[in-house]
């Protein structure tokens, strides 16, 4: 199983995520800042990052960028995990070159089987 990474700043919601993919037999670690975020992917080593693009005191073009950038990380699948309009998420993520997207207004219970779609990673 792929280890996937969860980068989100409300906690419960990363709790929820967790136990869920724990669940599914995942391995997952979590930050709910990006404070020293390139040294927990350096020791951690995330197939996936599933990424709340909505982090306070985040430039999320730039943190992506960095991201897809970064010759240790140009595997890793990143996820956007998101409310809101999701013909406006597909459009950023088009943009961005981002792999896909969640949109979370149901909660996480679906979250295995669309991490299922990656299983290549």
């Amino acid at each position: 199983m792929p280890k996937v990474m969860i980068l989100d700043h409300v906690l419960k919601d990363v709790l929820a995520l967790e136990k869920i993919l724990k669940n599914a037999g995942y391995d997952v670690c979590m930050l709910t800042g990006a404070y020293g975020i390139l040294a927990k992917f350096d020791y951690e080593k995330p197939d996936i990052l599933l990424f709340n693009p909505d982090m306070p005191n985040t430039d999320t073009d730039a943190f992506l960028t960095t991201l897809q950038n970064a010759p240790t990380m140009r595997e890793m699948i990143i996820i956007l995990i998101c409310q809101g309009d999701p013909s406006a998420v597909e459009d950023y993520c088009r943009q961005m070159n981002v792999h896909g997207y969640y949109i979370t207004d149901n909660g996480f219970d679906g979250m295995p089987e669309y991490l299922s779609h990656f299983s290549d990673a």
